[in-house]
């Protein structure tokens, strides 16, 4: 900015000299000077406007967003020992925020762990150890448990495809538990290998769990 406008003498006298030629040709008196130093110091001033720096900020102009407020606007939440009831709530808290068409499945990850930057917010910071989601029935595991929401994936959607189908469950005739039964789901290539885990269907649309339920009495929907 400074060099352009140190420049700006050099075009006025290049102008008045200029214009000092053409009236000696054409013999006209102060004319061309006048024309000339008009037109040079134009030329000079859009220089001088064009080394203004970009990034400088004009009065008014909000155009501009300040990168360095912005992260320091980011909040560090600290380490905490949380329960699973806690995570449970947060999730729900979390979810029932959520847009229309977006679910909770959001916030698990590809090893089926809590993405807990999310849940942050809700919790007051991030726990220490990892917890784990289904994402076919949102049921919540610990470390200890971090099979069991990959299995029951695999194993619910096996079963909801079954389901559709045969417009019945894959389990057995009067099986009071309403144990999902592998070797069906195997035998007709639902499932590539029987999960470690044994799932029940619930009477929750179809749901299975890991949790050995009271005694059913019927396999047909």
């Amino acid at each position: 900015m400074i060099f352009g406008i140190a420049i700006i003498p050099i075009f006025v006298s290049v102008g008045y000299k200029l214009g000092v030629v053409l009236e000696n040709w054409y013999e006209i008196d102060s004319t061309f000077t006048i024309i000339g130093i008009l037109l040079v110091i134009g030329v000079g001033g859009l220089t001088v406007y064009s080394k203004i720096p970009q990034n400088i900020k004009m009065p008014g102009d909000t155009t501009k967003v300040d990168k360095k407020s912005n992260n320091d606007s980011i909040i560090n939440y600290p380490p905490i020992e949380v329960t699973i009831d806690q995570v449970r709530k947060a999730v729900r808290e979390y979810s029932d925020k959520l847009p229309k068409g977006v679910f909770r499945t959001i916030l698990v990850q590809d090893d089926n762990s809590i993405d807990f930057e999310k849940l942050a917010p809700y919790l007051g910071g991030i726990p220490y150890k990892k917890f784990y989601m289904s994402k076919e029935t949102y049921d919540l595991f610990e470390e200890n448990e971090k099979l069991i929401p990959i299995e029951m994936d695999m194993v619910q959607k096996a079963v909801d495809q079954y389901v559709k189908d045969h417009k019945e469950y894959p389990m057995l005739n009067f099986d009071p538990l309403h144990r999902v039964n592998y070797y069906l789901l195997l035998q007709e290539h639902y499932l590539k290998k029987a999960p470690f885990t044994q799932f029940y269907i619930t009477d929750l649309d179809g749901l299975i769990t890991h949790i050995r339920p009271q005694n059913k009495n019927s396999s047909q929907l």
